[in-house]
């Protein structure tokens, strides 16, 4: 759906999504991550969706600032999809760990030093983070 919306407002202002240059980087986790569930809700939903509401407020206000309050709009609706989507992930990631009994943050560093290749860095939406659970206690000790 988020492409969806994406892909129409971009056709809408003249361009096509792909257009642009842009990395890999979920399909690459998600390869990295296939033999492991716990590594893709570590990597994916806790880490690139969680980037997501980290960027998205600055994001969102640079839109408002040059008079595109569509795109805002569009935006932060997607930033609401992806708390549920980082809270969907730490619930089920939660969950594992309890099964597996190993400590939730802790197993989720392991993971993210294995399995990310990119690099945890502020600033972060701590407010939309815990929103969606995903507290300070699992990120805070890897940003650099």
């Amino acid at each position: 759906m988020h492409f969806a919306i994406l892909d129409r407002r971009l056709r809408a202002l003249g361009h096509s999504y792909g257009a642009l240059p842009a990395h890999g980087g979920l399909w690459q986790a998600a390869e990295a991550t296939a033999g492991d569930v716990l590594a893709r809700l570590a990597v994916v939903p806790m880490v690139l969706e969680a980037r997501a509401l980290d960027v998205s407020p600055a994001t969102i206000a640079r839109f408002e600032s040059v008079g595109d309050a569509q795109s805002a709009r569009l935006l932060a609706r997607i930033l609401r999809d992806e708390i549920n989507h980082v809270a969907i992930g730490v619930r089920w990631f939660r969950a594992g760990c309890a099964t597996t009994g190993v400590a939730p943050a802790e197993h989720w560093r392991v993971l993210v030093d294995r399995y990310f290749a990119g690099v945890i860095k502020p600033p972060f939406n701590d407010s939309a983070r815990a929103a969606a659970g995903l507290t300070k206690d699992f990120y805070a000790g890897l940003a650099r």
